[in-house]
C-alpha cells in the first residue's frame, strides 16, 4: 500500500481554491463555466439519490462538491480527504458536507453505508489507485452509483501534452506525475472486478475544451478579486459562453476521442 503522506503534505501547502466557492456551495450546477464540470454535473444528475440520503466524496477537499450535490439533490454528505487544510475549510464554510480525514485506500466506513460515492481528480495522486476503487464500491450500497473522474494515462497529443512538450510545467502545481495517471480501460476493469457494472465511460478535455476550461478558470480567479459587480457579471456570462461554445469545441475533439486520447476520463458505475 503506497504511503499517503507526500500527497497530504502537498495539499497542506496548496489548499484548494475554487473561485466563487461561497456562491457555488448553494448552486445546483446551474452556474457551470467549465466544460469538465458540465460533464460531471450530467453524471451527478443521473445518480439515483433521494432527499436526505448520504453520499461520499473521496478527495473531497473543502466539501464544495458535496455542497453542490446537496443543492442539486437534497443529499447529505461526507468529504473525505487526507489533507487537513481543505477539511478545515469544509468545517468552517460547508453547507452540508461533513469533513472526515481518511485515506482513500482504507476508508473508515462500514460496507454499504452510502447511497452513492464520487471522486474527482483524486486517483491520479495515488501510486496504486485500484484499491481506492475497491473501497468506493465497498462503502456504496447495492444499486448505488459511483462517479469517478481522473487524469488520463492516454493523454498523448492532447492540450496538456503539447504544453509539456513546449517546456511548460503543467504537473508540479497540481502534484501530478504522469506515471500515476489512470488508464480508462483499467479503471473500468477495476470497477467490474470490485463488484460494479460500468454504465458509462467518457473522455473529457482532449484539446480545445481543456484550453477553454483553463482560460475560463484564470478569468474566474481574476474576476473574483475585482469589484462585486465584476464577479456577478462573470457568474452570469461565463455559463452562457460555455454553453454556446461547448458543442463546437467538443465536436472539434472527435479525432482525439476516436484515438482514445484525452486529459481526463469519467466513469459511472453501479454496485451490483
Amino acid at each position: 500500500m503506497p504511503p499517503a503522506e507526500p500527497v497530504r503534505d502537498f495539499f497542506e501547502s496548496h489548499p484548494p481554491h475554487a473561485p466563487f466557492a461561497s456562491v457555488l456551495r448553494r448552486d445546483p450546477f446551474d452556474r457551470v463555466f467549465r466544460m469538465r464540470d458540465a460533464a460531471w454535473a450530467a453524471a451527478l444528475r443521473g445518480m439515483p439519490l433521494s432527499h436526505g440520503e448520504r453520499i461520499l466524496d473521496v478527495g473531497g477537499a473543502d466539501g464544495l462538491m458535496v455542497d453542490r450535490i446537496n443543492a442539486l439533490r437534497g443529499t447529505r454528505g461526507v468529504a473525505a480527504d487526507m489533507a487537513l487544510r481543505g477539511l478545515r475549510i469544509a468545517r468552517d464554510a460547508a453547507v452540508s458536507a461533513a469533513p472526515v480525514q481518511a485515506d482513500a485506500l482504507a476508508l473508515p466506513f462500514r460496507e454499504n453505508v452510502f447511497a452513492g460515492a464520487v471522486s474527482f481528480e483524486t486517483l491520479e495522486h495515488l501510486a496504486d489507485w485500484a484499491p481506492a476503487v475497491d473501497e468506493l464500491v465497498r462503502v456504496t450500497r447495492p444499486g448505488g452509483h459511483m462517479v469517478v473522474s481522473a487524469v488520463s494515462a492516454n493523454w498523448t497529443w492532447t492540450w496538456n501534452w503539447w504544453l509539456a512538450r513546449a517546456g511548460i510545467d503543467i504537473h508540479s502545481y497540481a502534484d501530478h506525475d504522469p506515471a500515476r495517471f489512470v488508464d480508462g480501460d483499467r479503471l473500468v476493469a477495476a470497477f467490474e472486478n470490485a463488484g460494479a457494472d460500468v454504465l458509462d465511460t467518457r473522455l473529457l478535455n482532449s484539446f480545445a475544451t481543456l484550453a477553454f476550461d483553463e482560460s475560463i478558470m484564470v478569468a474566474a480567479l481574476l474576476c473574483e478579486r475585482g469589484p462585486a459587480w465584476v464577479g456577478s457579471t462573470f457568474l452570469r456570462a461565463a455559463p452562457l459562453l460555455r454553453a454556446l461554445l461547448q458543442p463546437l469545441l467538443v465536436f472539434s475533439e472527435r479525432p482525439w476521442r476516436n484515438a482514445s486520447r484525452s486529459n481526463s476520463v469519467l466513469v459511472v458505475a453501479r454496485k451490483r
